[in-house]
């Protein structure tokens, strides 16, 4: 589905000198009316309205802070179908909120927030947010239907603080350093996906395995089917429906990412059902079933699926997965807006069944502090969005994408070649390179490998979207270099650009005698 932003999704900024609030619970203002209590750091709110939308809460004193720029909070509330609005009031009584992201309280259990007050909330009349103070933070329902209940808070953070310059605007900070360039690669565009295709948002793309030449598209609406094309997208090569996803109980809905993998021999397709804009779902899963040999015409499968979940309890969205055949282990990547992403893994199996599982934590993607402002003072500096990946079937190279419709030039694939006897695991908790030639695709998304040379990009926005080629420059030096064992061979990064030396000579990467 089209991707937005949610209340529930993080907005953190880089800063100096920063500080943080804890908010003290004990001695809330009552807003129309209310009952509280405290009991254990957890602040419960009973409120009462009179008619339908009004409006009952409270308030929590913010000691008059300037420059806050991010407010956490954890909430539930009791299942009612109703509104909770989070504000800040300042010193001039200017209430600051945003009328189209509340919180939910049919959530019933904890549910985290951070919320940015510059990009995330504005005022009640027409009224420019400065560097007054604030003095107020606000929690109130607005019910149309019941028109009593509870909610609870606890943790309440407000940070504040100067915000930093944003890093250099024509690199990516990763891990607080530039990374290097990788120009081994060349993009054209070799197709577009025809509308034909009948494929709504084509947000995960696997190369065929079983019957090389085609590229599998699945859509990113409620799914239940895939398609075969060629990388041209212009006809359809083969459809595989699922018409049993609701009666298997399958998760039919947020199918965000897709990948092919060998498990046992067999060669299986993977998608990832776990799209989660809002952070509010309990229900992910890998939906997977043997890949098919693409003959024509349509074929009916049932497929299979891994029901999972975070070692945290908490809910996340997923836009990327990617399956390593060495291994045989799945990797699901979380998106996030304004932070690091995360990675998780999964060893794959056929005897899972029914039962839950829960993913392994295995690193972030970067640091914070990686995530700035750009030069219009607007968060969206660096490698955050997520939005997909994979891994060559011979296991050397990994890609990771994300993609940031803010502010293009905010929009990158890390690139990681796999060290002799490294899992997965270590692989991307070293520092990646950037695909040098890769330029920003309007709700980019989709990416896979056909070879350890080539790879695939295309985008789930309307229209006919491109489908991008992506191909390494091996001329005849660097040829003699690849198809030979790598200890033969160096590579060095000197200022972004890779250089590699073979039996005393220089080369550029794309194969052109140097002199360093």
């Amino acid at each position: 589905m089209k991707k937005f932003f949610f209340l529930a999704a993080l907005f953190v900024a880089v800063t100096l000198n920063a500080e943080t609030l804890e908010v003290d619970l004990s001695n809330p203002s009552a807003i129309g009316t209310v009952a509280t209590s405290l009991n254990d750091g957890e602040l419960t709110v009973e409120w009462t309205v009179n008619e339908a939308w009004g409006a009952s809460g409270i308030e929590l004193a913010l000691n008059n802070l300037t420059d806050v720029y991010s407010i956490s909070f954890e909430y539930k509330g009791d299942g009612a179908g109703i509104g909770l609005i989070p504000y800040i009031r300042d010193i001039n009584g200017i209430r600051w909120y945003d009328a189209d992201k509340w919180a939910s309280l049919e959530l019933t259990e904890w549910t985290s927030v951070t919320i940015a007050p510059q990009t995330d909330l504005w005022d009640e009349p027409d009224y420019e947010y400065g560097e007054q103070p604030f003095n107020k933070l606000g929690f109130i329902a607005n019910p149309e239907n019941p028109t009593e209940g509870t909610f609870a808070l606890r943790n309440i953070k407000v940070k504040y603080g100067q915000i930093a310059p944003p890093p250099s605007s024509d690199s990516l900070r990763y891990n607080g350093e530039i990374l290097p360039i990788n120009t081994e690669f060349e993009r054209t565009q070799c197709g577009e996906v025809s509308q034909s295709l009948n494929l709504d948002e084509v947000s995960g793309i696997a190369c065929s395995r079983v019957t090389p030449g085609y590229i599998w598209m699945e859509s990113d609406n409620f799914g239940d089917y895939i398609i075969a094309t060629t990388e041209t997208g212009q006809e359809q090569a083969m459809k595989v429906n699922f018409p049993n996803l609701k009666t298997l109980g399958i998760r039919y809905w947020d199918w965000e990412d897709m990948c092919g993998g060998v498990y046992n021999g067999t060669n299986y397709l993977f998608i990832g059902a776990f799209g989660d804009n809002e952070t509010n779902d309990d229900f992910y899963s890998i939906v997977f079933f043997e890949e098919p040999a693409i003959t024509g015409g349509e074929i009916n499968i049932d497929p299979k699926q891994i029901h999972y979940v975070y070692p945290d309890g908490k809910s996340h969205n997923n836009e990327a997965l990617m399956y390593d055949n060495v291994e045989q282990v799945l990797y699901i990547i979380t998106k996030v807006y304004y932070d690091v992403c995360q990675v998780f893994s999964l060893p794959m199996s056929l005897d899972y069944g029914t039962e839950t599982q829960t993913l392994t934590y295995v690193c972030d993607l970067g640091v914070t502090d990686d995530i700035g402002l750009n030069e219009s003072d607007v968060r969206c500096r660096g490698f955050h969005l997520v939005t997909g990946a994979d891994i060559s079937a011979d296991g050397k190279y990994v890609l990771i994408k994300n993609h940031n419709n803010i502010e293009a030039q905010y929009s990158w694939i890390l690139y990681w070649e796999r060290e002799a006897n490294e899992s997965i695991a270590q692989t991307v908790k070293r520092q990646p390179q950037v695909i040098g030639c890769y330029e920003w695709e309007w709700q980019g998304e989709a990416i896979c490998w056909l070879d350890n040379s080539t790879f695939y990009t295309t985008s789930d926005s309307d229209g006919q979207p491109p489908i991008y080629k992506y191909t390494r420059h091996l001329e005849s030096a660097i040829d003699e270099i690849d198809q030979e064992p790598r200890a033969n061979s160096q590579k060095l990064l000197i200022n972004g650009q890779l250089y590699i030396i073979r039996n005393g000579q220089c080369y550029t990467a794309n194969g052109t005698a140097c002199n360093l």
